[in-house]
């Protein structure tokens, strides 16, 4: 361009020598000259800028050129990926299904289940608080019944869940005899006039003895042969003459190994001879219902 410039100055300064102008008309070409040069600036400058232009958009197209290279690769890696999952074994599809309503049906009998349990829980809790209260009533109504013998030895608690009437021997024998004294017979037929209104509690009858062994030419063995016959004689007594079903009474012996009173003292020793009748509430009902929830769980349901 510049070249061109020089080339137009030479030719214009020629053509003015020749025709010898006149120095104002001289002056006009040399100022168009100007503004030609001006002109001509201006262009190289659009020009150029037209060009960076032009470069900027060649390499932003490449790049996009790269970009759509590296997407249609990836499409055809996808669409690859897609036709592997496609064309898998249907019977994995279906072993995934079947795994699934396993789950499913597993999931149904275990709601099943815990429902059941819950209903049987509350049954029984329903139960123990019946059961709590008949004792509780059994326990007041043996207290005012037997309210007499208070002072000689007999006592009414509740422990465990059970009623624990206990007779000291001082009530019930003599020292080294098993034959039950008068005013011992007193006490158990009241106390088998209760039994006999409450026909749905089982009775325990435990002999207990004190630490001492059996006195020499005794007829009894040991202590353990003492206690057991002892508690005998009041199992009798309440069937024979209490009128107690025998199939509610249990007789057991219970030697010196259960003592209330720990030493050797004579107090201790008192306390400790003594017979106990465990009054125990039917539980078949509550055993049913567990019963029942471990038939439920056997058959999976």
């Amino acid at each position: 361009m510049r070249n061109f410039n020089i080339i137009l100055l030479a030719l214009v300064t020629m053509f003015v020598l020749d025709s010898c102008v006149s120095k104002s008309k001289y002056e006009a070409v040399v100022s168009s000259r100007d503004s030609l040069e001006l002109i001509v600036d201006s262009l190289d400058l659009v020009i150029e800028g037209l060009e960076n232009n032009l470069n900027n958009e060649l390499n932003t197209n490449k790049k996009y050129a790269e970009n759509i290279k590296n997407l249609q690769a990836e499409l055809i890696n996808a669409k690859d990926n897609y036709n592997k999952l496609k064309n898998r074994s249907s019977s994995e599809t279906q072993e995934l299904l079947t795994q699934v309503e396993d789950l499913q049906a597993e999931k149904i009998k275990l709601n099943y289940q815990l429902t059941k349990t819950g209903e049987q829980l509350d049954e029984i809790k329903r139960l123990l608080a019946q059961r709590d209260e008949k004792i509780n009533n059994l326990k007041n109504t043996i207290a005012k019944a037997l309210v007499g013998f208070a002072d000689k030895g007999l006592t009414v608690n509740i422990k465990n869940g059970k009623v624990y009437v206990s007779l000291s021997n001082q009530l019930l024998f003599s020292s080294g005899s098993i034959k039950i004294d008068e005013q011992g017979k007193s006490a158990i037929k009241d106390l088998a006039i209760v039994l006999n209104q409450n026909p749905d509690i089982n009775i325990l009858v435990e002999g207990h003895t004190d630490d001492q062994a059996v006195a020499g030419g005794s007829r009894f063995k040991d202590n353990w042969e003492l206690s057991v016959l002892r508690a005998t004689e009041v199992s009798k007594f309440l069937q024979e003459e209490g009128q107690v079903d025998p199939t509610r009474i249990i007789a057991s012996g219970r030697s010196e190994y259960i003592p209330i009173e720990v030493g050797s003292t004579p107090e201790a020793r008192a306390v400790n001879r003594r017979t106990e009748i465990i009054l125990t509430p039917n539980l078949e009902e509550i055993f049913e219902v567990i019963k029942e929830n471990k038939a439920i769980k056997k058959r999976g349901i």
